[in-house]
């Protein structure tokens, strides 16, 4: 069992109050086509105002989309190469019960076809451990190989630390971890380079990893983008693939980056040439601090990855 404190027991409390949309959207209906003139802008106003809010609550967080992206990578090695990659992060199994499922981001990730899945943490929020295996049994079914790290939210910070019990979970579901370990991968055919750097905010990832450089493309793990700012000039990166940001699981372009600064020291969600190397960041699948999502719907995103030969 999980022990929730007073914080989670209100987001809750806002999880099952959301369901008072649906009367009080039938009462607003009826003031609508019964009050008078001042009562039906008002009524009309308040219908608009909280569907929204149904919206995102509701219908957006069910959603799953695949979006496509190409990359190069910057350096050239001896052979020139392609691998497509299935990205994805913060499921955030646990304490709301509208996220999409894992069995539905298995099967759209076996639907795109990728030579390997990378999944950048943040797979709990507040999950009694008792049911870590049920909650992600499905992703042995991707039929790629699978590389993940933790995320804040597995190793404690905030909640539970669940680090140990989950990754012997997801061992058991072929899901390779990676947290401060190297490995190589041959995708379609080339010889890839795989890092994965446990959380930032732990304050214990071992950078070292990443100061030989090497003659094939380095992919890193890392769940915080923000790791690509602790990097040293002898650490190098090709591609580093996070989350964390959930792409401000509330979009509102102009505002979010000025609410949270500190997600946008990288980018909250695509692209972003840094000194140290190209960054992706996924904006996930689940969600934290509210039920909700408003144009940022979850999503795995699918690489297209080239790197070209040395002349």
């Amino acid at each position: 069992m999980v022990d929730f404190g007073i914080l989670e027991k209100i987001k809750l409390g806002v999880y099952y109050a959301s369901y008072l949309y649906f009367p009080a959207a039938i009462i607003l209906g009826w003031l609508i086509l019964r009050g008078g003139s001042a009562t039906k802008i008002l009524s009309v106003l308040a219908l608009a105002f909280l569907s929204v809010l149904a919206y995102a609550r509701f219908v957006e967080p069910r959603i799953l989309l695949t979006m496509e992206h190409e990359a190069r990578l910057a350096r050239c090695f001896p052979e020139a190469g392609s691998a497509r990659l299935a990205v994805f992060s913060d499921m955030h199994e646990g304490l709301f019960k509208n996220a999409v499922s894992i069995r539905r981001i298995a099967d759209k990730v076996n639907l795109a076809e990728p030579d390997a899945a990378f999944i950048a943490g943040d797979f709990v929020y507040f999950l009694d451990p008792a049911r870590q295996g049920e909650a992600f049994s499905a992703l042995a079914s991707i039929r790629a190989p699978v590389f993940a790290v933790l995320g804040n939210h597995d190793v404690g910070l905030p909640g539970p630390d669940v680090s140990a019990s989950l990754e012997a979970t997801l061992a058991r579901f072929n899901v390779v971890m990676l947290d401060d370990k190297i490995t190589t991968a041959r995708l379609n055919g080339a010889e890839v380079e795989i890092v994965g750097l446990s959380e930032l905010w732990a304050k214990n990832q071992d950078r070292s990893l990443l100061e030989a450089r090497r003659a094939k493309p380095r992919l890193v793990l890392a769940h915080n983008p923000s790791t690509i700012l602790e990097l040293k000039p002898r650490e190098s990166v090709d591609l580093l693939l996070a989350g964390h940001t959930h792409g401000a699981q509330i979009n509102i372009p102009g505002l979010n980056c000025m609410l949270l600064k500190s997600m946008c020291r990288v980018t909250l969600y695509g692209f972003a040439q840094m000194e140290r190397g190209l960054v992706f960041v996924t904006s996930g699948t689940g969600m934290v601090g509210l039920p909700m999502r408003f144009n940022r719907a979850p999503r795995i995103d699918v690489i297209d990855l080239e790197w070209r030969a040395c002349a």
